[in-house]
């Protein structure tokens, strides 16, 4: 009956695929199903997803119809564990293997335009803002959990290209549609559009952001739902909240600072586009959101800095984890989280507030939010610390006034959440390296300019972050994806040979120092590092502070294969290491790299190539035929150079950046 039901369901998937309505609006709305405000037995199993907008003119239904009428919602506020429910006892829920099956949603379609745009989200006008559909941050984007998504963009960005990135999403089969510039595409010239396509296998929150140079850091950003279940219970879910670092100049003046060896200072903090450097934007208002007594609230928390961590919390209140980055883990009850950047949790918070030095109940109206920056994880300007009271809960939604309440915790460590917390509930066992630690090391450090990498530019005189032996450096012209023909790649590209069988384990150390560098002419900066994995989640084997040492302690790799954490961010600490692994079952050109977006634009990246051969199987020509296309417009556009922003600087000063 199971081998019955999944061949159904593929013959459905793949009918799905080529039955869309032409019809759907181009301009940004989703398909939506006849409107179903509660789910009737017998009926075909539409339904509004528990986690939607709290504007629920915004909201979505979730529309399993290609399943069929024995399929129905099982979602409840005490068992959000459950999702769909089926013939035999089948179901779709919180225990699903999630790379391995999904329900057949729908079709999502939306459409963006990247534009400039002046931004006043703290009392300062940024006149080089970059937003979507003329927004910061972005529009939501919303689907359930099975769904294909197709988001078609326009660039009307003078003087840049873009690409869209998809934080996190595995991009299962689909790796041209990861949006990475130079590595799954060229760049998408100015007046130029293009439509990503790709199906959500995995659920719960992230974000959407330019992969191009810095354009997310000018406020190129936005939150991205995958409605699905959850691990902890709740009865009601707040939009997701996005929290970054803010600078009043374009992040690609900044960049100019960190090329010179003097890390880009941040002016003030924002939590959904508002902050408070000079008494505020938009009339001094903070974000706020309000609560009900007794009620239990899901929130969706996302880091989208350039170069701070932040602790969020809540005073007087309690706050449940349930899911780090897209992977659900056992629930854990906590006063505050530690989120690294391009990290995200969901996590419930109850609205019950008590008195911290008595433990009774807490009747005030107002209580602060904190997102404070991590200890030894920002860089503001000299004395220029934001506050960390940037959010308010009103119990009251008639109040305006301004909270009361402490903070009562003092550990600001920069640190990922405790490792012995981040349980998933799908449990892995990772295999074991059969010669001991694993031999594929990569070092994260500052390559002098006389090391001889001469990128950007043959006379490049800045000291450059770099993973490998070189800082990365991209052609915006040359993709990665187009050259699958070739036999020998730089340094900056690490091979998973076509020899790993599929779904075999894939183990790599990083450290931030050692005792004796592998790499002549690297230095060492103690600076803790987030790195970000496309294209999978790896298992987090092991994560320490100690330096890496395998010669003078053997005996320091201590690795947990028993389910240990999973996510695709992890902080790599300063002069600490990380052990990862993952499985070699995505084929495709995917990034590692840090999410300080000046290391990274520095160079501080590496390209894994998974299967070369499977890889360029995939890519036939109709399906790089898009690509192409846009390759073709972006090299029309940069062989004109009065399309430049410096047109005398020609094309040698056109990128001084490693691209992505």
């Amino acid at each position: 009956m199971k081998l019955f039901r999944d061949c159904w369901i593929a013959i459905l998937r793949v009918y799905d695929v080529i039955t869309f309505s032409s019809n759907a609006d181009r301009f940004g709305l989703q398909l939506q199903p006849e409107a179903v405000s509660v789910y009737d037995a017998g009926k075909l199993p539409i339904f509004y997803p528990p986690t939607r907008p709290e504007d629920k003119d915004s909201s979505i239904q979730c529309d399993y119809s290609a399943m069929g009428a024995k399929w129905a919602p099982c979602s409840r506020s005490d068992k959000r564990e459950c999702w769909l429910k089926g013939p035999d006892g089948d179901e779709y829920n919180i225990s699903t293997e999630y790379e391995k099956a999904w329900p057949v949603g729908k079709l999502r379609r939306y459409y963006l335009v990247a534009e400039t745009q002046s931004l006043d989200a703290d009392g300062v006008v940024n006149k080089w803002g970059k937003v979507f559909n003329g927004s910061y941050p972005g529009p939501w984007i919303q689907a359930c959990w099975g769904d294909d998504i197709e988001i078609t963009i326009r660039n009307e960005i003078p003087y840049n290209g873009s690409t869209i990135h998809w934080h996190g999403l595995r991009q299962l089969g689909t790796p041209e549609m990861d949006g990475v510039n130079a590595v799954t595409q060229c760049s998408l010239a100015p007046g130029s559009t293009q439509t990503y396509r790709f199906t959500a296998t995995q659920y719960g929150t992230s974000w959407y952001h330019s992969h191009y140079s810095l354009q997310y850091g000018d406020g190129l950003l936005g939150p991205l739902t995958i409605h699905g279940p959850s691990s902890a219970n709740y009865t009601n879910s707040k939009d997701p909240i996005l929290f970054t670092d803010w600078n009043h100049r374009s992040a690609f003046e900044d960049f100019q600072s960190e090329l010179l060896g003097i890390p880009p200072k941040a002016t003030s903090v924002l939590v959904n586009g508002l902050g408070s450097y000079a008494g505020g934007a938009k009339g001094g208002i903070k974000f706020n959101t309000t609560f009900e007594r007794g009620k239990k609230y899901m929130l969706r928390l996302i880091n989208t800095s350039v170069s701070t961590t932040f602790v969020f919390a809540i005073d007087s209140h309690n706050i449940t984890v349930m899911s780090s980055d897209f992977v659900p883990i056992q629930p854990y009850v906590t006063d505050h989280v530690v989120v690294g950047i391009g990290q995200r949790y969901h996590v419930v918070v109850e609205a019950s507030p008590k008195t911290p030095q008595t433990g009774l109940p807490d009747n005030r109206s107002e209580f602060w939010i904190r997102t404070i920056p991590a200890e030894g994880c920002f860089s503001f300007e000299l004395g220029g610390l934001p506050d960390e009271r940037q959010g308010i809960i009103y119990y009251n939604r008639h109040s305006d006034a301004y909270p009361t309440t402490a903070r009562t915790f003092t550990d600001l460590t920069c640190k990922d959440e405790p490792y012995d917390k981040l349980i998933p509930v799908v449990n892995w066992t990772v295999e074991e390296p059969r010669h001991g630690a694993p031999k594929d090391f990569f070092e994260v450090g500052l390559v002098s300019p006389s090391h001889g990498h001469g990128h950007p530019l043959p006379n490049d005189t800045f000291g450059r972050w770099a993973i490998s032996d070189k800082p990365m450096w991209l052609n915006f012209s040359d993709p990665t994806i187009l050259n699958l023909e070739k036999l020998h790649w730089n340094p900056e590209l690490a091979l998973i040979s076509d020899d790993s069988p599929e779904g075999s384990w894939i183990w790599l150390v990083i450290t931030g120092n050692m005792t004796t560098s592998l790499i002549g002419g690297k230095q060492f900066a103690p600076v803790a590092h987030p790195l970000h994995l496309h294209g999978h989640d790896f298992a987090l084997l092991q994560q320490s502070n100690e330096t890496w040492d395998p010669v003078g302690q053997p005996g320091q790799f201590k690795p947990k294969f028993d389910n240990p954490p999973r996510r695709d961010v992890v902080l790599l600490p300063s002069g600490g290491f990380v052990v990862i692994a993952f499985k070699a079952d995505n084929p495709g050109s995917w990034l590692l790299h840090c999410h300080i977006a000046w290391h990274a634009s520095s160079g501080l990246a590496l390209q894994i190539l998974e299967r070369q051969h499977k890889y360029k199987e995939m890519m036939n020509p109709e399906r790089l035929a898009d690509t192409k296309r846009i390759c073709n417009e972006w090299k029309t556009w940069y062989n004109t150079t009065e399309n430049f922003y410096n047109p005398a600087g020609g094309k040698l000063g056109f990128q001084d950046d490693s691209g992505i």
